[in-house]
């Protein structure tokens, strides 16, 4: 089967595929429990906007395997279909109950739906999963030096060539690596900014952490994946492991992905530190499981293209003067923010795949062996 045939042309197709997919594995006669949060908004179809989890396997056994995508919206329409191949693999085997696979398919459906990488409340997703309200504040301490760059208060130019003037200038003046984690580490003061981290958990990641709460209390060793895209180089996978990382879970990821992996960390690869991700929250509040968690970042365009259409896209949210979602789904830059991070190009489709069943794979047969 072609890998383009997993990509779907929108959320409401991912969600639909996705559940087909589920009902197939019952239907086939695996273990599976799938359940939806409802986060009560629609999307362009007046579709419902749901996170839809899915259990594959014994949520009773010890060992759990937590598979997620679309924290960032518009990074969904790759991770979406790297999980549908998944499904489709596991539908060729016999059932299983000596550990489980959580699927959590789609953690911002808003922003998949309305082709942003933000949820309804300009919030990265990927920067809430804070477990104190105390901790959502502040912004790295060179955020305000380049916020005038950052976040124009004008509509976009498609064909903004000052862009490129003025980004030489900062990068001269501060450096890659300082402008790479400025950008990119998140803040908690500027709502209508990139990179808005929220002022307090927003209710997606509430409700997905309270549905870890009542449904993991067996698990005692647990590997988890997150998928993304947009760094790196095209179609090529990175493994980002926390730089905090003992040197025995270092030499245990080292062993599982060669030469894929680097460290969160700006001087060290295509990272950058950050605080309040999916994965540390989830950690942080179930320290009595034995964790093992990477995310899995595959390369789009480069790092200049990527920033610029994702900067096109907040100032165009933020300042037309058109005012609803309908309205603002029709500009230019929402569709090149979805292209910025979902290429429409059959080879990169076909890496993705390739390397996401094979980053699966090799995952869970660790977990099973350990």
């Amino acid at each position: 089967m072609s890998p383009s045939h997993w990509f779907s042309k929108n959320y409401n197709e991912a969600s639909s595929r996705f559940r087909e997919q589920i009902s197939n594995l019952k239907i086939l006669g695996h273990n599976v429990v799938h359940e939806q949060l409802n986060l009560d908004h629609c999307g362009p179809f007046s579709e419902e906007l749901i996170i839809d989890i899915a259990i594959v396997g014994s949520i009773q056994s010890e060992k759990m395997f937590l598979y997620t995508s679309g924290i960032h919206g518009v990074e969904g329409f790759a991770g979406s279909a790297i999980q549908l191949s998944v499904l489709d693999l596991i539908s060729n085997e016999a059932p299983f109950d000596t550990h489980c696979i959580i699927f959590i398919h789609i953690i911002n459906p808003y922003g998949m739906a309305w082709l942003r990488r933000v949820n309804e409340n300009n919030v990265d997703l990927n920067r809430n999963f804070l477990n104190e309200k105390s901790e959502f504040h502040g912004e790295p301490d060179g955020y305000e030096r380049i916020n005038n760059f950052l976040n124009p208060s004008k509509i976009p130019n498609k064909y903004d060539f000052s862009f490129y003037f003025k980004g030489a200038l900062y990068l001269i003046k501060y450096g890659f690596r300082n402008l790479k984690q400025w950008i990119a580490q998140g803040q908690y003061q500027r709502s209508d900014s990139i990179q808005f981290g929220g002022k307090e958990m927003q209710k997606g990641p509430a409700l997905i952490m309270n549905w870890l709460k009542n449904n993991i209390t067996q698990v005692k060793e647990a590997v988890a994946v997150d998928l993304h895209t947009g760094l790196g180089p095209s179609g090529y996978d990175t493994i980002l492991i926390p730089d905090s990382i003992s040197k025995q879970d270092y030499d245990v990821l080292r062993n599982i992905y060669q030469d894929h992996v680097a460290p969160l960390d700006p001087d060290k690869g295509i990272g950058y530190k950050i605080k309040g991700d999916l994965h540390s929250g989830i950690t942080n509040y179930f320290s009595d499981i034995k964790w093992i968690y990477v995310t899995q970042e595959f390369g789009t365009f480069p790092p200049t293209t990527v920033f610029k259409n994702l900067r096109a896209e907040n100032m165009w949210t933020q300042n037309s003067s058109l005012k609803g979602d309908e309205d603002l789904l029709k500009h230019w830059s929402r569709m090149k923010l979805m292209r910025t991070f979902n290429p429409d190009d059959q080879i990169w489709q076909s890496k993705i795949i390739d390397r996401g069943l094979k980053v699966f794979n090799d995952t869970r047969a660790y977990l099973i062996k350990s």
